[in-house]
């Protein structure tokens, strides 16, 4: 059993050295200046304790290379050692040494460990009877029970400090993941829409520089196409950077945040949106932003890919939580019938930010295409 030095701050360790250092010396101390029966054999004891406490104050190593039980051993030996002077110089010597042993095994040891020296600290006193120490014997057992406890305590502590670190490690580690994908799907969808654009917008300026040498009215429709492209594409930047944004949402905004996003949709797109949502205030916090930006999302969608007209987005709230439903009547999706979340992550089909953030959330989703009449995806998340 290694003794438990990460759990426990080293300036409370160095402390209780130098508490061992200045028990042993007073020990040695007490049997030199009132001298008793074996005394020199004890004081020569303590004075070997005395050397091993000085020595683990200059080399930490020195602990660490010992079997830590035998530390405890050790201790509670030099506290014996304290107990038989009998003095009353010896009395206050040995209560101030069972105390320290009682402070080092709590906070090093198990309670199982504190427990036996609480048992033999009794048995010592029960088989020798040292006088006057024998007057510390109700001290021991209360000071005992009161070290258990505090290891017991240290234990829940230490197991409680162990989840909390585990947990701090997978959150770090979500959080990164969560990042690389968004880094991934920002630059999915500046791939997808601006930046083709521009390849677009460069390869129509050179068709119009090669038309106005040849024949200035085509390059003038051209010129004019040029320019509604730009218009579209401006159009297009507005809504990717209002859904790079982050939201500053809640459940009880939530709905007005919603019904934001479509009017803004609606204005940028030219798509007639119609939008029915009820009461969204059943979700958690951190679930209602999330939440918003699927809907942004799947919006988006639509903007860009549906070649649709109109839209509708249904979205509704129940005991079990909140289903959102998105509707339009565009070309759908590359593939025909209805698909489940984890069908779609098989056949790696679907928008990967509306699967990832749903899976996130642990609801459900499902896409309906029928092209050329259309999708629908339906989407719940638990409240």
């Amino acid at each position: 059993m290694a003794v438990q030095h990460t759990m426990v701050p080293y300036m409370w360790r160095r402390h209780l050295g130098i508490v061992r250092a200045i028990l042993a010396l007073l020990c040695v101390a007490t049997y030199v200046m009132y001298p008793v029966r074996y005394g020199v054999l004890i004081a020569s004891i303590a004075a070997l304790y005395a050397a091993y406490s000085i020595l683990t104050l200059l080399r930490d190593t020195v602990e660490s290379n010992m079997y830590p039980v035998s530390m405890l051993l050790l201790d509670g030996v030099f506290f014996l050692l304290c107990a038989l002077h009998p003095s009353k110089q010896g009395l206050w010597l040995s209560t101030v040494a069972y105390f320290y042993v009682l402070a080092f095994s709590a906070l090093l040891y198990e309670w199982w460990h504190v427990c036996a020296v609480v048992c033999g600290s009794a048995f010592f006193f029960a088989a020798f009877r040292p006088t006057p120490s024998m007057w510390l014997w109700p001290s021991v057992v209360l000071g005992g029970v009161l070290a258990v406890v505090l290891a017991l305590h240290k234990h829940s502590f230490q197991d409680r400090l162990s989840a909390a670190l585990r947990r701090s490690v997978i959150s770090r580690s979500e959080a990164e993941t969560a990042r690389e994908s968004e880094r991934q799907r920002i630059a999915d969808d500046f791939h997808d829409g601006p930046l083709q654009s521009f390849i677009s917008f460069q390869m129509r300026l050179e068709i119009i520089r090669k038309l106005l040498e040849r024949d200035r009215d085509a390059a003038m429709r051209e010129l004019m196409q040029l320019q509604d492209l730009g218009r579209a594409q401006v159009t297009e930047l507005r809504a990717f950077v209002r859904g790079m944004q982050p939201a500053d949402v809640s459940p009880s905004n939530l709905q007005s945040a919603i019904r934001e996003a479509v009017e803004h949709f609606e204005r940028d797109s030219g798509i007639s949106a119609t939008l029915m949502c009820g009461d969204v205030s059943v979700l958690e916090e951190g679930a209602a932003a999330e939440f918003l930006q699927i809907v942004r999302e799947a919006l988006n969608n639509v903007r860009k890919h549906s070649k649709a007209s109109e839209v509708s987005i249904v979205i509704e709230s129940n005991d079990s939580g909140v289903d959102m439903i998105v509707a339009d009547d565009g070309s759908g999706f590359p593939f025909s019938g209805a698909y489940s979340l984890d069908e779609l992550e098989i056949l790696r089909l679907g928008p990967r930010s509306i699967k990832r953030r749903v899976r996130t959330l642990g609801g459900d989703l499902t896409i309906t295409s029928r092209p050329p009449q259309g999708s629908t995806v339906h989407v719940h998340i638990p409240a």
